[in-house]
């Protein structure tokens, strides 16, 4: 036993951040399976016994007249209350008398869980006591033995007996707790699959956290010092404390009531997970977006908002999983690997990501192009209508910059192949030049099954370098995909198979051109078989429902697989199949498509060096943003697939991947006209905006409907299109440090607790807010604005809503901070706000992503209520990995009358000094050309709340001492608090003449008081609206990379 001076030890290192509490236990006697004639039945008449050890009983058949299967001494087996626990003893339409006569327990009570009615008795497991401890460098290390002797737990097998917990403190608010087997090694992710975590662990001043543990049975707990509170704690009443097997694993964390958690995924849900029961299994998995069931990709990471504070937890595992919530508490059940946990302390929701990303990996800078828009589908029979695709676009002024063909291109669904009668090679290099020369791209599938064909290509060479993964008996493993049979590329080897991928890959580059990128589809990877077949066996369908005895025998823990705990070898490659490193698929699964996004990133920037790549991947793993972006699947073309679009982006920003969206208009089925043009509304402001559809459904391009569709979207891209600065910066951002472009509201306003349920809303980075109409016949949407602050019309720059004068997030009544705006299909577009603080940069929108750039740029500056805003943009050439020449300007209002802008530049030395202007080295324009300033009434309050105005009928103006104002720095801009102000009355409040403009400290003649006016030397304009309180300046002609400042003042 650790002894209970322990802590006193520790206190010379880690005193302050670790601690244990003793416990007064014993240990079991290890022979509870040595009574004969005390035998209690634990099965029934016939029971095997694979059944019986199910059960966590003992076997034993003896000539004696007592049971063969019985309990084990001194142990209470009893029908767990907690679903969460249970263990299944029937059968599908299992009944009651049934269920009895099988010494199993009944419950026909509906669970959220799906959880089984019959189920097993069991006993509780004991868990584990610690031997010793010691503190390290940088944490603790923690030696455990099994309690209850060699029986142990056994839930689903045997217990290992021997652990080991190392602690690590990575940095101030990180934390690493490792669980693992004290004499034998188990599987792990492997290095080449995520970063050390050991490259950014760096403990700089005093810890955010404290780790805490108990001694027998162990638990431990995560605290956050600032509160006291227990952000992870596996002290859980009613749970075991810790079960670990070789194929199972268990733990569970404490949560509070009706707590706010995000994450786990992939999944088709709401963006909060119901506490009430959610099971979200990961085992990445090819499956038409059903709602609540694993899919593509496996992320076992959540965040938890908690009292206006935010932290974060993430099990580095790849093996199959159910991550369970339930009242009161969050379970993980492991089918492999280790415990690996990490701990991030926020506090606040931007800090947890940023702390995440810069373990797994921080999310990659797209190229410029990308973040235009997409067009795709399954089913463009050949060039010829591919071609008058982009050529309709452009007829129709519509803005395109990727063009993509599925499988159709292909010779026989053959990877790097071309069908030279429906798209023949020139034509398809012929069109992809044509994009070249307008600065756009094309996107073309590529699927990692190889078809088995000796004399084709990469099937040659894949067997010749041994790239593929093999199954039990050494052999290629043999599945089933578009080419028919197929061997699946080891990803793993990072040599050789990386080397082949690349070699293919150079090949359709060579043949077609550089601006060609590729999706990466199917990688889960997707087989039409569960599990092997060869050539003359059928294509498997759905496994049948197991008998009567099957389901009572299966010994090893089913993760609840596609809903229903299907074979883990459903429709994809066999959990026994074994890579080139000696692990197996069982373990790896998980990790797939991770591996081919990173091959191919790696492939194309040897192509390309220094230039970035584009890779779109349908199954991801933690990390895989660095590499790839996402899109959601094969989503519907239904309205509830419209809503789910927006808690999966808000989801995968959490993960580490913001560049995601989904299929605009769906993906099956066919649209409808409504529906279509709703989609494109919301679909354009998607990170990645692409419009695809399947083979047989209506083509769904925008043009189609050309009275309502057509404008609507040509308005929707046009809107993308001039906010691609704040986009670019956006991206910028994230790949620094992970904030995701789409947020949850709570992201930026975490103390107001409404917006911990809002999924139907968003935000567009910090500044702007999305409310779109997300149903059948809309005409308004009910918006809830956030915080306190000031809201204007992004577009009319009307002011929704007012300052707060009490000045909370956390009134009981807010009500009044919902606002119905208008959102009628005919016309309108998509309701979008800026708060009051924020300043975006936009350009005049073009057809390209290259033309829009080379666009002035304009300023909208929305003041908060003291007059004061901040904002941003970032510039480089938009195609660099590594940026010789980049600008990030900052622009700062200060008091509503002076803008100010501040610039950090990088520059090409050699090209600066060959004569090349910053301008042409980046592609974009240097030109600010307009600047228009919302809210100039911000003197007035009591806003929303109604408090009471004072009014200066002399003046119709406020006053304040200078001398009196505070100023402080905060995320959204400096605050100016200036104590009480003489105030106008709201009805009166308006913006007066334009009276002097000085710019760069010049004064610039505005020919006498007036609401608009032109210098005509200048050139410089001006135009006040005193109804909506707005100042317009264009023709100012300001450089946007020097620093400058333009003043004014108003009557």
């Amino acid at each position: 036993m650790l002894s209970h001076k322990l802590p006193l030890v520790l206190l010379l290192g880690w005193a302050a951040a670790v601690s244990s509490a003793p416990s007064n236990s014993t240990e079991s006697s290890d022979d509870v399976c040595s009574n004969l004639w005390s035998r209690q039945e634990c099965g029934f008449l016939g029971i095997t016994k694979e059944g019986c050890i199910q059960r966590q009983c003992c076997w034993a058949p003896s000539m004696a007249p007592v049971p063969w299967c019985f309990q084990k001494k001194n142990e209470d087996y009893v029908c767990s209350a907690d679903v969460v626990s249970r263990r299944d003893c029937g059968y599908l339409g299992i009944g009651a008398q049934e269920c009895h006569d099988r010494n199993c327990c009944w419950d026909p009570k509906q669970n959220n869980l799906n959880a089984p009615y019959c189920f097993l008795r069991q006993h509780s497991c004991k868990g584990y006591g610690v031997s010793s401890a010691t503190t390290t460098a940088n944490g603790v290390q923690v030696q455990l033995d099994l309690n209850g002797g060699s029986q142990g737990c056994a839930r689903f097998g045997e217990d290992i007996p021997r652990l080991k917990v190392i602690v690590d403190f990575e940095t101030k608010s990180r934390v690493r707790v490792r669980i693992l087997d004290r004499e034998r090694s188990r599987y792990e992710i492997p290095a080449s699959a995520l970063p050390n975590p050991q490259d950014t662990a760096k403990v700089i001043g005093k810890l955010d956290y404290d780790f805490k543990y108990t001694e027998n049975p162990f638990t431990f707990s995560v605290i956050r010092r600032s509160t006291g509170e227990a952000v992870f704690q596996t002290k859980v009443p009613g749970k075991d404390s810790l079960v670990y097997e070789n194929e199972y694993l268990e733990i569970s964390t404490a949560l509070p009531d009706d707590a706010n958690i995000y994450g786990l995924g992939e999944v088709v849900s709401g963006f909060r997970r119901d506490t009430r029961g959610t099971r979200q299994t990961m085992w990445a998995r090819d499956a038409a977006t059903p709602v609540d069931e694993n899919v593509y990709g496996s992320h076992p990471f959540y965040l938890e908002m908690r009292n206006g504070t935010a932290h974060g937890v993430f099990l580095r595992n790849s093996n199959g999983m159910d991550v369970i919530i339930s009242p009161a508490k969050l379970t993980y059940k492991v089918i492999g690997g280790i415990f690996d946990f990490t701990v991030f302390l926020g506090p606040s929701p931007a800090d947890v990501i940023n702390q995440y990303t810069e373990l797994i990996g921080r999310p990659h800078m797209p190229p410029a192009w990308a973040m235009g828009f997409h067009q795709c589908r399954y089913g463009y029979t050949n060039i010829d209508q591919v071609e008058t695709v982009v050529n309709t676009y452009q007829k129709e002024d519509l803005p395109l910059d990727g063009v993509w063909i599925d499988i159709d291109y292909m010779d026989k669904y053959k990877d790097f192949t071309f069908d030279e009668l429906r798209f023949p090679e020139s034509r398809v290099k012929k069109l992809a030049e044509n994009l070249a020369a307008t600065n756009r791209s094309m996107v073309l599938i590529v699927d990692p099954g190889i078809p088995v064909e000796p004399g084709y290509g990469p099937y040659d060479s894949g067997m010749a370098q041994d790239v593929f993964i093999k199954n039990k008996a050494g052999k290629p493993f043999e599945g089933r995909v578009w080419p028919g049979q197929t061997y699946f590329p080891d990803f793993f080897d990072s040599n050789g198979t990386w080397s082949w991928w690349e070699q293919h890959l150079r090949e359709t580059r060579d043949k077609i051109g550089p601006n060609v990128f590729p999706w990466i589809d199917m990688n889960e990877p997707s087989n039409f078989c569960n599990g092997e077949c060869t050539s003359g066996q059928q294509t498997q369908g759905q496994p049948q429902t197991p008998s009567k005895q099957e389901a009572i025998v299966n010994s090893k823990y089913s993760i609840n697989n596609a809903g229903r705990q299907a074979p883990l070898s459903e429709k994809t490659v066999s959990e026994d199949a074994v890579l080139k490193n000696g692990l197996s698929m069982y373990d790896t699964h998980n990790l797939y498509g991770h591996m081919e996004a990173r091959a191919t990133h790696q492939a194309l920037t040897n192509l390309l060096p220094n230039t970035r790549p584009f890779i779109l991947s349908r199954s991801t793993f933690p990390g895989t943003g660095s590499s790839a972006a996402h899109w959601t699947g094969d989503n519907w073309s239904e309205w509830n697939h419209l809503y789910f679009s927006i808690p999966g982006i808000l989801s995968f920003g959490l993960f580490g991947i913001p560049f995601t969206g989904s299929d605009i208009c769906g993906f099956i089925g066919n649209t409808t006209e409504e529906l279509c043009l709703r989609w494109h509304q919301l679909g354009a402001l998607y990170p990645f905006a692409r419009n695809h559809n399947t083979l047989g459904a209506n083509p769904q391009e925008a043009y189609l409907w050309p009275t309502t569709v057509l404008p609507a979207a040509r308005q929707a891209l046009r809107i993308r299109y001039s906010l691609l600065p704040y986009y670019y910066t956006l991206f910028d951002r994230a790949s620094r440090v992970g904030t995701p472009l789409w947020q949850p509201l709570f992201f930026q306003y975490s103390n107001d607790p409404l917006t911990l349920k809002i999924d139907h809303q968003f935000l567009l980075g910090d500044s702007v807010m999305v409310s779109p109409a997300l149903y059948k016949g809309q005409i308004q949407v009910k918006a809830y604005f956030p915080g306190n602050g000031r809201w204007f019309n992004l577009w009319t720059h009307e002011c929704i809503i007012e300052h707060d004068s009490h000045g909370g997030h956390t009134s009981d009544d807010r009500s009044h901070r919902y606002k119905f705006l208008s959102a009628k299909a005919d016309g309108e577009p998509i309701p979008m706000s800026i708060a009051g603080g924020h300043i975006i940069p936009i350009q005049a929108p073009q057809n390209t992503v290259a033309d829009t750039r080379a666009q002035p740029v304009s300023l909208v500056i929305a003041l908060d209520e003291s007059g004061n805003a901040r904002g941003e943009v970032y510039v480089d050439d938009g195609r660099s990995l590594v940026n010789s020449d980049s600008a990030r300007v900052n622009f700062e209002m200060l008091g509503g009358e002076k803008l100010v802008s501040s610039v950090s530049m990088n520059q090409d030395a050699k090209a600066a000094a060959a004569g090349q202007s910053f301008q042409s080295r980046v592609g974009h324009s240097s030109e600010i050309e307009k600047i228009t300033i919302l809210g100039l009434n911000f003197a007035r309050a009591g806003g929303e709340s109604g408090a009471k105005t004072v009014f200066k009928a002399s003046t119709h103006s406020w006053k304040s001492k200078v001398s009196e104002c505070h100023e402080e720095r905060t995320r959204t801009g400096v605050h100016r608090d200036c104590g009480q102000r003489v105030l106008v009355d709201q009805a009166t409040n308006k913006v007066g003449s334009f009276l002097t403009l000085n710019v760069n400290g010049k004064d610039v003649a505005v020919g006498g008081k007036g609401r608009t006016g032109k210098d005509d030397v200048l050139g410089y304009a001006w135009a006040v609206d005193e109804t909506l309180g707005s100042l317009t300046l264009t023709g100012l002609k300001m450089d946007l990379f020097t620093e400058w400042f333009v003043q004014w003042k108003l009557d």
